[in-house]
């Protein structure tokens, strides 16, 4: 499963359970990015996303999710559930909010892959980041590395 969640500089999910912000621009780009996808959310999240065939809600959607569907997150831990996920897409609100309830997995394990900036409906910048596992990561890139290096007229340049 991937997830997807909207977290300030400090990873903080709630103040008080309430989300700390909501972004009309931030939950199209959601819609865009998942492409007609499954995305699975809670009664909680209801509110942000239109109804459509590909949105489910249910209380148990992270276990009820599978292999490449989406699950946009608010108001639980998933911790517990991180050999189930495949990715993690993380919209920073590039502020820091009051925050009691964190996104409780420890990024240190994972790599940033992509990373994008757009102007939102309540925020000046939000940021988009994708995250895969480490391990994962740097098999990707060693075999796009080997690739690239048996290609006859690839030079690679030193970067300055």
């Amino acid at each position: 499963m991937i997830i997807i969640a909207c977290v300030d500089d400090n990873l903080g999910l709630l103040f008080n359970n309430r989300r700390q912000s909501r972004d009309g621009i931030l939950i199209k780009d959601v819609l865009d990015f998942i492409d007609n996808k499954m995305l699975w959310i809670n009664t909680y999240s209801k509110q942000l996303f239109p109804e459509q065939e590909n949105i489910i809600v249910s209380e148990k959607f992270i276990d009820e999710a599978g292999e490449g569907d989406f699950c946009f997150i608010e108001n639980i831990d998933i911790e517990k559930y991180i050999d189930k996920i495949e990715k993690i897409i993380l919209y920073f609100w590039n502020r820091e909010y009051p925050s009691d309830r964190k996104f409780d997995i420890n990024l240190d394990d994972w790599i940033i892959t992509n990373e994008k900036d757009f102007e939102g409906s309540s925020h000046e910048k939000i940021t988009q980041k994708i995250y895969i596992r480490r391990n994962e990561g740097w098999e990707k890139v060693t075999k796009q590395r080997r690739k690239l290096k048996h290609k006859p007229g690839l030079r690679f340049r030193p970067l300055l």
